[in-house]
């Protein structure tokens, strides 16, 4: 290749990549896909940019400092409650939430899972920008009084200054 040809193409090079730096500095950093037949409250993907902040938040179950009920609604609740304040320490909220694993066991008192239950906590808290969720049956949590465990992923651009833990 021509020495002109190779200097040209370094300069395109260049050119191209600081146009797509200044895109990428204005383009959403998280992008969530649903179908726009489906009104269920989740987003079938998710798309997370290159250099946003990430934080992935362990499952958690109710509070145990405090009656969070006995039920999977009042126990869902508890958990997102107890989310919210871990993603708090990154300066996040539940709407930054990307990712979520909802593992549910029978209810004793209804014989099955509450998915309705865990839904109605849940769409007090999600109302837009859904995150990927899955829920799965399981037979047992660490805790034998829990009737739901959640973990998460989160993400956004400059989250803002990290606190965690708490001193």
């Amino acid at each position: 290749m021509p020495g002109y040809m190779r200097s040209r193409g370094r300069w395109l090079w260049l050119a191209v990549s600081a146009v797509a730096g200044v895109q990428d500095v204005s383009a959403q950093t998280v992008q969530r896909y649903s179908d726009p037949r489906d009104d269920f409250p989740i987003s079938a993907a998710v798309k997370v940019q290159a250099g946003a902040e990430t934080v992935y938040v362990s499952g958690l179950g109710p509070a145990p400092d405090r009656a969070s009920g006995t039920t999977t609604a009042e126990q869902t609740q508890s958990a997102l409650d107890q989310i919210s304040a871990a993603l708090g320490h990154f300066g996040m909220t539940l709407r930054d939430v990307v990712q979520m694993h909802v593992y549910l066991v029978a209810d004793p008192r209804l014989g099955h899972m509450d998915f309705a239950g865990m839904m109605k906590a849940y769409q007090t808290r999600f109302r837009s920008g859904f995150p990927a969720r899955t829920v799965i049956e399981v037979p047992h949590l660490t805790n034998p009084d829990w009737l739901v465990e959640i973990d998460v992923i989160a993400s956004r651009n400059g989250a803002g200054q990290k606190r965690f833990p708490a001193q």
